[in-house]
């Protein structure tokens, strides 16, 4: 009852404190106690490299352009938006809806009886749509050098109250500028805070999910805060970001079934999972955070862009002109202001009497200037080349020509290659992420009880877990070559079966044993078939 009347009495005066005033509001979660002085790291980092992304950030794509009527004028130039083709292609080549992620449980199973562990994985993955929000998940990391996954337990609610039993598993999917390490040990991220916000009448709302160790007991924490939606200009009439915290606000106002502080035992792991990009940070090399695949190709970027916004205004300022003599212009009267203005119109065909009898004075000149095409092509070109050095791609892998725009390579790509080199190493660092993720799922699902099929989850797993992710690599490999190797070496005792179902089919050692036993007994019945055909049947 006490700690009903401290909470509720907590809530009032916190209210109060927001929408008085009264304190000062938060500027940004670097003032909170417990996080890391990562500020410049985001602002001077993950931020730029978000509206890169993005295709517009103001300090490249806003620039002065004087005319005699307003000497600061200023315009946006145009894009070619290269760094999210960069990362779109990447990702596409990392993973597609073609991968898969299987489990095996490691118990005994019926000649034509799937894993139930299996199944449920799938139900899940399944449900949280994993397999396509994954791959926009992994191109938005590459952009920011990271990101984070994360695993809970959701509940069904009627009437104000969880539906007892309806618990499932949900999957989270939070962008770098989304999530701040607050521990670590090496490059393993054990603690973290996650960012989320929406608006809602008139303020933005902040909900800050703090994911702790206290001893063996694992914690998780929300709290939220509230700052006014004001919607300031600038002299160029932009609406200016509004990126503070504000005041701390009630949890329950927003947010009615969560708790401030949930407290879990018997987890082992965190039950959130960052993954970084395989570049080393040379930005900050005390930092557990990656960096953005584009972070030390940023002068590249932004020539590309200067380069692409030259070429397109080489069509707008190189149409064609000609110098017309002052008296061949017709002289118009302006209904307004009685102004007498020259006027010329270009479709009008009539002939007019001329005041000159000198035939020079009537010549029209073209003053037409020739369009640098070529050059600019050339010169765009020259830099995708450098952008692909910088990035880890083979060289041609981007080009750009007149009549298609920008162009990627489709060719197979060899294991010697540049290209499959950068994507195996961000596929190493994807597929650790993604095995602990369904760790994660099971001890969960055994934390809630969760059942499937009328059995719980918690009991169809034990400590013989395998996972496997497979990766789609048509693109990467002649997949016949690859299948033509491995029988060559099975065949030659240089390789066992079982490997190259595991290796070269993508198969777990469960499912690659199942299917040996299958050959074996085939072979048996191919035998005797044999043998009875030779001997000329039953008699």
């Amino acid at each position: 009852m006490f700690k009903k009347i401290k909470k509720k009495v907590k809530e009032v005066a916190t209210k109060f404190m927001a929408d008085s005033g009264m304190r000062e509001p938060i500027k940004d979660i670097f003032e909170l106690g417990g996080v890391p002085a990562f500020n410049q790291f985001y602002y001077f980092g993950i931020f730029p490299w978000k509206y890169i992304y993005k295709g517009f950030y103001k300090p490249w794509h806003r620039v002065l352009s004087p005319t005699l009527k307003d000497p600061m004028r200023k315009r946006n130039i145009e894009t070619m938006g290269i760094a999210k083709a960069v990362c779109a292609e990447l990702a596409g080549l990392i993973w597609s809806e073609q991968c898969e992620v299987h489990v095996s449980s490691g118990k005994e199973l019926g000649e034509n009886e799937t894993d139930p562990l299996d199944d449920y994985i799938q139900k899940v993955l399944k449900d949280n749509a994993f397999f396509t929000k994954m791959q926009e998940h992994i191109e938005q990391s590459l952009a920011l050098g990271g990101g984070a996954l994360k695993v809970w337990a959701e509940a069904d609610h009627l009437d104000g109250k969880a539906v007892l039993g309806s618990e499932h598993i949900e999957i989270g999917y939070a962008m770098a500028d989304q999530f701040v390490p607050t521990a670590w040990t090496n490059a393993k991220v054990t603690e973290g805070v996650f960012i989320s916000r929406e608006a809602k009448n008139g303020y933005y709302y902040t909900r800050l999910e703090w994911h702790k160790w206290n001893g063996t007991t694992y914690v998780v924490e929300n709290e939220l805060f509230r700052s006014e939606i004001k919607n300031i200009k600038n002299a160029s009439g932009e609406v200016e970001p509004q990126d503070i915290l504000g005041f701390r606000y009630p949890l329950q106002t927003i947010y009615p079934f969560l708790n401030e502080s949930t407290s879990i035992e018997h987890v082992e792991d965190s039950l959130f999972y960052y993954y970084r990009t395989a570049i080393a940070n040379n930005i900050d090399d005390n930092s557990p955070l990656g960096v953005s695949i584009y972070a030390n190709a940023l002068a590249t970027l932004h020539a590309l862009d200067v380069c692409y916004d030259s070429f397109v205004r080489e069509f707008v300022l190189g149409k064609k002109r000609i110098i017309v003599p002052a008296s061949a212009v017709r002289m118009v009267v302006d209904p307004e202001t009685g102004e007498r203005k020259r006027y010329f119109d270009a479709n009008d065909e009539v002939y007019e009497a001329l005041a000159t009898d000198d035939i020079e004075q009537l010549k029209i000149h073209d003053n037409s200037v020739e369009l640098r095409v070529e050059e600019h092509i050339s010169a765009i070109n020259a830099f995708l080349s450098t952008l692909c050095l910088q990035l880890g791609f083979s060289a041609g892998t981007f080009t750009f020509d007149k009549t298609q725009g920008l162009k990627t390579a489709t060719e197979v790509i060899s294991e010697n290659s540049k290209t499959y080199k950068t994507i195996k190493s961000h596929q190493s660092q994807i597929k650790e992420a993604i095995e602990k993720m369904i760790k994660g799922i099971v001890n969960v699902a055994d934390l809630y009880d969760i059942e499937y099929k009328g059995q719980r989850v918690g009991n169809m797993a034990n400590d013989d877990l395998e996972i496997k992710v497979i990766f789609d690599d048509s693109i990467l490999q002649d997949r016949q070559t690859n299948v033509n190797e491995g029988i060559v070496l099975v065949n030659n005792g240089l390789m066992s079966k079982l490997t190259y179902m595991e290796k070269v089919l993508g198969m777990t050692g469960e499912e690659a044993l199942k299917e040996i036993e299958k050959i074996k007994k085939e072979n048996q019945i191919n035998t005797i078939a044999v043998d009875d055909f030779a001997l000329g049947g039953e008699e």
